[in-house]
Order: structure tokens, then sequence, then C-alpha cells
């Protein structure tokens, strides 16, 4: 350490029982993060976040956290409930874009629907189909892009109603660093081309590229 400089000590995660269970509650490190909006052009890239997290969670908290992403993976993973919650909103999501885009072409969307072990596919969630049909009567791809980061921000911030300093506040944020890093990728020059690239994965056909769908 320099001579001259203090050491800082940070605060451990305090312990609090909530709905009949105990919570790490990570007061520092909450406090000490900026405020996000979909507006932000100058958030901390998500991998800094990461890595200051790292430094104030339990490891079990870090992994949680890290198991947050926007790229969701189509078969649910165990994980917390909030990650959960997040993966059945981005499935049913998508399995509304295959269904919109299914009905413009006239086919069958059925081997393209993700379901879950009950033969859920998620799409029963409210503004789901609103949602997929505005972003593919968009103009341009950019723009049904937006459509679908909005739907996704709105998400996540009802998702962190009544998560203060848990963990859960933390994985929302993590998330929405992620969309806004997303965002910035396609708003530079080449957003339009790196956009393309995405959606030939997202709305052509978000799954993978299967029959005529």
């Amino acid at each position: 350490m320099p001579p001259g400089e203090r050491s800082v000590r940070v605060p451990p995660a305090v312990r609090r029982r909530k709905a009949g269970r105990i919570v790490n509650q990570y007061y520092f490190l909450v406090a000490s993060l900026p405020f996000l909006s979909r507006d932000s052009d100058r958030a901390s890239p998500p991998e800094e976040f990461l890595a200051s997290a790292r430094e104030h969670l339990t490891p079990r908290d870090y992994t949680a956290v890290c198991s947050a992403r926007i790229d969701a993976p189509v078969e649910l993973e165990p994980g917390p409930p909030v990650v959960t919650k997040w993966q059945r909103f981005e499935r049913g999501l998508r399995n509304e874009l295959v269904k919109v885009r299914a009905a413009r072409l006239g086919a069958d969307p059925a081997e393209h629907i993700r379901t879950d072990e009950a033969g859920s596919d998620d799409t029963d969630q409210t503004g789901l189909t609103d949602t997929a049909r505005e972003a593919f009567g968009e103009e341009s791809p950019l723009s049904g892009e937006d459509v679908l980061g909005r739907a996704r921000w709105e998400f996540l911030t009802e998702l962190e109603v009544g998560h203060f300093f848990d963990v859960d506040r933390l994985v929302v944020y993590y998330l929405k660093l992620q969309l806004l890093a997303r965002k910035r990728l396609f708003n530079r020059d080449d957003g339009e081309r790196a956009f393309k690239a995405a959606t030939d994965r997202i709305m052509n056909d978000y799954y993978q590229e299967q029959g005529d769908l």
C-alpha cells in the first residue's frame, strides 16, 4: 500500500430475515451504484460491475448475479427465483416473436415453440403479444429492437420492486447494464449491421434455423 494511503474496509453483508428466510443485505454496494435509466449513456460495462461486486458478495450471491444474462438460454436453468422469472419472461417473449413471424408466413410455429415440463410456453404474461406485434410492425430492425429493449427494461423495473439492498436488486442491476451495453452496440455507426446479425437469431427464428420458419 502506498505511504499515507489508508485502507478502506468494505462493510460485510448484513444478514436480515425476510419472508421467513435469511437474506444478505448489501447496503454499501447498492448505495454506491449509479442510477440507471434507458437513456443512460455512460453506464459502466457489465464486466466492471461484476468485478466490483465480487469484492462485496458472498460466493453464492456472486454466482447468482453471474447467472443472470439477457441472452437467457431457451431451457430454464436452476437458479434464484428472480433469475427464473427473467428467464420465463424472455422465453415467453421469444415464443411470441416466433408466433407472430409464423402467422405472417402462414407457417406452423409449433416446432419452434419452447415450453417447460408442464407444457407452458410462458406467453401468458401481460403485454408480450402486443410487444411482439409492435416490434415486427416497426419500419426498421433498429426500431424493432428498441421496442423489445423497452419491454425488457420495464419488466426488470417491475421485478426489482420491493428489493432494495438484497442480491435480487443486484441481479436486476446487472441485467439492466447488459441491456444498456446492447443498446450502445446498436447505436454505433455499425449498429444496423450488428442488429441484422443479431436478428438472424432473434427476429427471424429466435432459436436456430429450422425448417422454413
